[in-house]
């Protein structure tokens, strides 16, 4: 036999063998199972005041010792439960900031109209202090004053809480003619 003549059985013989095996593979027994519709969605954290942008108060010409009460709404929309946090950006209260009196409490009201308190009833009070002191103890989210509607460690969907801020000037001499400058007070929700 020649070798080309060999070298085509050998081929034929390989070729012929491969395709056996190439059938038993792909007759083999098999199984599979699927699970469909799988999905991944996020919660929402959002919280609002009602202010309409307006500040809690802007007062002038202010006396030694006269009481200024305002009121503001805070309320959560959001799906998952939440920490919120009261706190004073920015540190800067003025020079008048030492001799303001402040007193923040929680509680709730019957038919919250900015900035009107009528109807306020407290739950607790959360800070008792000089606006000073607020804004170098709670400047910002790491240590802003933890606050929650009650008794509750967390905000649920549909909480809400109002705040009631008291202030008034210190019967100080030093305190005369003096400013705070503007400031804002900042509620802040997470999901922690």
């Amino acid at each position: 036999m020649s070798r080309t003549r060999k070298l085509l059985a050998t081929l034929a013989t390989v070729g012929t063998l491969g395709s056996l095996a190439a059938y038993a593979a792909f007759s083999a027994f098999s199984s599979s199972t699927t699970n469909p519709g799988n999905n991944v969605s996020t919660g929402t954290v959002v919280l609002s005041d009602n202010d309409a942008g307006a500040a809690l108060y802007n007062l002038t010409n202010q006396a030694p010792n006269n009481v200024v009460q305002r009121c503001i709404k805070v309320s959560y929309t959001g799906s998952l439960d939440a920490d919120v946090k009261l706190y004073l950006p920015g540190g800067s209260v003025g020079s008048l900031g030492p001799y303001v009196n402040l007193t923040v409490e929680k509680g709730t009201q019957a038919s919250p109209s900015f900035p009107s308190c009528s109807g306020f009833t407290p739950q607790s009070t959360v800070y008792n202090g000089t606006l000073q002191n607020f804004a170098a103890s709670y400047s910002g989210w790491s240590n802003g004053l933890a606050v929650f509607p009650g008794s509750q460690t967390k905000w649920n969907p549909g909480d809400e809480l109002v705040f009631r801020f008291t202030v008034s000037v210190q019967d100080d001499n030093n305190a005369q003619g003096l400013t705070t400058g503007s400031h804002a007070f900042t509620w802040e929700a997470r999901n922690q």
